[in-house]
């Protein structure tokens, strides 16, 4: 994978993309955005959490020379927080999130290091049930 390929807007669309996700709404989060109110429909957040990348990568060749390469490991963890009408309940955000998790872990390319979702949890600001999730992504690029 490329640096410019795994992005948080690149992983967003990827997602959106799919036919099978057209009953959901996929979004850019930021912190001070104004959430609709109250929220009529399943919407799926996406933000990045954080962002690690390595240092410079080596390899051994025959001769036993060591070489670096332009290449760096690189960690992207991205949150994909699901937000959904009161009326469905909690158990449709796990719902959600075992399908997009399923996507990402078993139908893209991606090397995935964790995937992980919390219990879900009431939002008042925008009168809706939110599960807060992550998944952290793993590639190597020539940077």
């Amino acid at each position: 994978m490329n640096l410019n390929t795994i992005t948080t807007e690149n992983i967003m669309i990827a997602v959106s993309e799919q036919e099978k996700f057209s009953d959901l709404n996929f979004v850019m989060a930021y912190e001070n955005d104004i959430k609709p109110t109250p929220v009529g429909s399943p919407i799926i957040a996406f933000s990045t959490k954080g962002c690690e990348i390595g240092p410079k990568l080596t390899n051994t060749l025959e001769n036993g020379e060591i070489v670096t390469t332009k290449e760096r490991e690189y960690k992207i963890t991205v949150s994909m927080d699901i937000y959904l009408p009161y009326s469905m309940g909690g158990v449709k955000g796990h719902q959600i999130f075992d399908r997009l998790a399923t996507f990402f872990l078993y139908e893209k390319n991606y090397d995935i290091i964790k995937v992980v979702c919390s219990e879900t949890d009431y939002d008042n600001s925008c009168q809706a049930i939110v599960l807060k999730s992550q998944i952290v992504f793993h590639a190597v690029s020539d940077v």
